[in-house]
Formats: C-alpha cells, structure tokens, sequence
C-alpha cells in the first residue's frame, strides 16, 4: 500500500466497504433464491408432465380403467413429491374408449403445496402445475 491508501484508510474511509455490502448484499441473495424458486417449479412442473405421460400411457392400454390410470399417476406424484392433484380425462373414462380413440389425460397441482421457498409474495410464480399427455387406445390382443 502507498502512503496516501494509509491515510485514507486512517481518516476513516472504511465503512464504505460495509455500506455497499449492505446495500448489495440483499439484492444478491434474492437473485439467488429466486433462482432456487424458479428451478424448483421448473423440476415441478416437469414431473407432473411425466406424471401425465405415465397416465396417459396407462389409459392407452386396451384393458385400462379411469381407477388403474389414477393409482399409476398418484404413484408417480408420490414418487415426485407432489401432493394436491387435480386429474381428467378426455374422454371421461378410459375404461369405454374404442380404440383408435385419443384419450387425453390432464394433471394439475397447486403450487402453493408444493413450494420450495414461499416467495410467492415478492415474485411472480405459478399458481398451479399443469401436465398434459394423451396417447391412441390401442386395440385389444
């Protein structure tokens, strides 16, 4: 150090430092955990995709009933982590499409039930996970 960065630091010029890690310190953070958030429901809302894909394959076999379609979805959730879910079908029931039929299966979880941090109040995020998957009833063997 030269002589004059002594004299400075001597008259009192070191609370600069802590004024900006004050100032900065705050902003960082919440560009982190905003992103912890946002990975967070991007892992989320991938896996009630799969969760969608998984039924919708389910409800493409030819033997397949709306009960056996949600065990294997909720088991999926389980897996995941997920609780809270919301699930239809397009048709109604699996179990009475003709095949060659498209059936659509749709699974929607709140995300406030399943959040990382709880931060919702100062950022935007979703309100729900909506997964979507259909497949073509396949014929019987």
């Amino acid at each position: 150090m030269r002589c004059n960065d002594i004299k400075k630091f001597a008259r009192g010029e070191r609370g600069v430092e802590t004024i900006e890690v004050a100032v900065v310190l705050p902003l960082m953070l919440l560009v982190m955990f905003a992103g912890f958030e946002y990975g967070w429901a991007l892992l989320k809302s991938i896996q009630v995709d799969h969760a969608a894909r998984v039924g919708a394959r389910e409800a493409s076999l030819s033997d397949s009933t709306a009960a056996g379609v949600d065990a294997r979805i909720v088991a999926s959730l389980q897996d995941a982590g997920l609780t809270g879910a919301t699930i239809t079908y397009v048709p109604a029931d699996p179990a009475v499409v003709a095949a060659g039929t498209r059936v659509e299966i749709t699974v929607e979880i709140p995300y406030s039930t399943n959040r990382l941090l709880g931060l919702s109040k100062i950022m935007p995020l979703p309100a729900t996970l909506r997964g979507r998957a259909s497949a073509v009833k396949e014929p019987d063997p």
